[in-house]
């Protein structure tokens, strides 16, 4: 009796951790067998370690450091890790479970994939805002290019599936897919809460750093895709996205010594040496403004702006006064793209106009459309954010842009120009926000003929007749020609046989031969200008919406600069023309600048009326200290270059004094902080009334 008793319990005992053939569940006990044991601690790792894995795949195809934020990456990858195990031991049948671990594994390889392809074409992550807008399908008229960065990056692509090919393999042994009890899914779920909050603590340690870099900073300030990324990993970086798209940002403007108050500085009583200079501001009485609000947003712009230095009238205030203007934001294009013999009339315009030796057009995180917003807004673009689809989705108001300014001013012809498709990127809504009348393909601009891209001498022809005979215009023109993929864009074919001598490799003979078709639309519009007798009171601004970095995967700025380009600064060195057949002699201009100080340099040189204090940017020749940003946070100053990935600072030789780098990148973060909020709280709206003229 007792044996079989004894018997009884041992059948009893064993049936906690043997299979059922009829529900295929398990339930584990302390005394599971060691390899029943294994298999548990097998799946538990399981999620942990391929997504880890896959995170420092990524790391490694778009040269992360593998060592720098490891341990935040581990620690956060920890949280949806343990979701996705207790997602994947919902039901009582163990082949369901495994199939669900499968197909979460899959969507992970694909959508870590799709970024690490997204960054080989434009430099940077996609995110959640740039997909409900439509960016991935627009993304996709790059395919040639995203083909290119599929072939070149097969082998990530391929690492980044081989936890599937495990899960597949030797799905079966993965035991708690089978089926766990409810308690293991609450710890595991615990768990991540548990990780989440050390990951949160750890990062608050630095709370106190003003560097831009640093965990704190990346995690709760603005979105720095790149960085974010490499600190915290993808998955991190994306929640982050989401969240500030959910719940928006914490605004934080932080002080900076170097503010003094300007709310008594008048334009007629300037403290200046020469009296007759005068402070480029509006009068406005911030202080009464902000105490009509409640919105803590708007206060702190007020408060800001109230403290900013303005720019000052200077020698080249008005010199284009009544001029007409040309703005051209040409695609991809560089200061390599100017040649005496291969490209004329830009050779003409940059040495006989002003020469800019020291200006950058920096890289923003959505590509062309980010370019265009820096070039005519003055501001820096929101990060994770189509930041001008934002502002006329928001029917944002900006009275300082040329757009709104020249239709203020009386010109009677005020138009924006694109030979691509006309709702790209939402320029059909934006530009004429900015106060446009806007065509493009497909909107009252037909070129002809169907290639890609289209020609810029082709929409210089079939535009310039629009405005030509008009008393003053206004234009702005954004090109294509010179789009990337150079082996297979259609006008780098067109103009090929001019190129075909040189000694460069084919993809850079090709970026060549498709600016040369900027080079003549140009040479036909300045012969249209001159022949109309309007050549020497037009003036024309060219700029890029950044480097050519369809290049990148062929060493091409290398090739072209003539040795290895470094990749934090000098990539982003490049030409800015300002030219009209009024000038007498070129000038010469060493001042440190980028793309956000155009809008209020030219401003003042149109003679416009503006704020320099609620512009992000600043006139080159306005008294305000230099000072360039760039997307990853580093910059320049009068006195140094500031790099913020490595952390280190070179001062300039001969520089006046050291710059207090705290400071500084106080004053980068401040930048990025507040054009965000001039974006998100229509503050301009609010200080100057909703007085913008919309485009047709």
């Amino acid at each position: 009796m007792s044996d079989k008793i004894n018997l009884n319990i041992g059948i009893e005992r064993r049936s906690h951790f043997i299979n059922s053939n009829d529900n295929n569940f398990t339930y584990y006990e302390n005394n599971a067998p060691s390899h029943k044991k294994r298999e548990i601690v097998l799946t538990l790792l399981y999620f942990p370690i391929s997504i880890l894995f896959m995170e420092l795949v990524v790391k490694l195809s778009v040269g992360f450091s593998l060592v720098d934020g490891v341990l935040f990456t581990a620690i956060f990858s920890l949280v949806p890790a343990c979701v996705l195990t207790v997602v994947s031991s919902i039901f009582k049948n163990g082949r369901i479970n495994r199939l669900i671990a499968c197909i979460l594994t899959a969507v992970l390889a694909i959508w870590y994939s799709a970024q690490i392809v997204y960054n080989n074409v434009f430099g940077t992550f996609f995110v959640i805002n740039s997909i409900s807008r439509g960016g991935a399908g627009q993304a996709l008229n790059s395919v040639d290019m995203i083909f290119t960065a599929l072939k070149s990056r097969i082998f990530f692509i391929l690492l980044m599936f081989l936890p599937l090919v495990f899960c597949i393999i030797f799905g079966k042994r993965l035991s708690m897919f089978n089926k766990s009890k409810i308690s293991v899914k609450i710890i595991l779920l615990c768990a991540a809460v548990v990780f989440q909050i050390i990951g949160m603590q750890s990062v608050n340690i630095d709370k106190s750093s003003s560097n831009t870099k640093s965990a704190y900073n990346l995690y709760h300030g603005e979105l720095q895709q790149n960085a974010a990324c490499e600190k915290f990993g993808l998955f991190t970086m994306q929640r982050l996205d989401i969240s500030r798209m959910l719940f928006g940002y914490k605004s934080d403007i932080r002080k900076t010594e170097s503010t003094e108050p300007s709310t008594t500085v008048s334009p007629a009583t300037a403290d200046t040496p020469d009296k007759k200079v005068k402070a480029q501001i509006i009068e406005t009485d911030f202080d009464k403004l902000s105490e009509k609000t409640d919105n803590d947003d708007l206060k702190s712009l007020y408060d800001y702006f109230s403290s900013e230095k303005p720019s000052y009238t200077n020698e080249y205030t008005g010199i284009f006064k009544d001029y007409n203007i040309i703005f051209i934001t040409a695609e991809s294009f560089s200061q390599y793209a100017i040649d005496k013999d291969l490209t004329p009339t830009l050779y003409k315009m940059y040495n006989e106009g002003f020469q800019f030796e020291n200006y950058y057009s920096p890289a923003w995180g959505v590509s062309t459309t980010d370019g265009e917003y820096a070039n005519l807004t003055g501001l820096t673009p929101k990060s994770g954010v189509w930041s001008f689809s934002q502002s006329a989705e928001d029917n944002v108001s900006f009275p300082f842009t040329l757009g709104e300014q020249s239709r203020s001013n009386g010109y009677e012809q005020v138009r924006a120009y694109h030979n691509h498709t006309y709702d790209y990127y939402d320029r059909d809504k934006y530009l004429t926000n900015i106060g446009y009348d806007y065509s493009a393909v497909g909107k009252g601009l037909e070129l002809g003929e169907d290639v890609w891209p289209n020609s810029d001498l082709k929409m210089m022809q079939k535009t310039v007749d629009d405005y030509i005979n008009a008393d003053s215009f206004s234009v702005y023109y954004m090109t294509v020609s010179g789009h990337g993929g150079y082996s297979y864009n259609t006008i780098s074919q067109r103009n090929a046989d001019l190129v075909k001598n040189l000694k460069y490799s084919d993809e850079v003979k090709g970026y060549l031969a498709a600016n040369i078709e900027l080079d003549k639309a140009l040479e036909y519009l300045v012969e249209r200008l001159e022949k109309a007798g309007k050549l020497d009171n037009t003036v024309i601004c060219l700029t890029t919406d950044h480097y050519p970095y369809s290049l990148d995967e062929f060493n091409g700025l290398d090739e072209l600069a003539g040795h290895k380009v470094d990749t934090v600064f000098e990539r982003y060195k490049n030409a800015w023309l300002l030219w009209s057949g009024s000038m007498k002699e070129p000038v010469s201009v060493k001042t440190y600048c980028s793309s956000i100080d155009i809008l209020p340099t030219l401003l003042n040189m149109l003679g416009f009326e503006y704020d320099s204090r609620t512009i992000i940017g600043t006139d080159v020749f306005g008294g305000k200290e230099p000072f360039v940003v760039f997307a990853d946070r580093s910059w320049i100053s009068q006195n140094g270059i500031y790099n913020a990935n490595s952390g280190e600072y070179t001062a300039f030789e001969n520089a006046a004094e050291k710059d207090d780098i705290d400071l500084l990148n106080n004053k980068c973060t401040n930048m990025f902080t507040v054009s965000r909020m001039i974006l998100d709280s229509n503050v301009y709206a609010e200080i100057y009334g909703d007085t913008h003229i919309k485009g047709k």
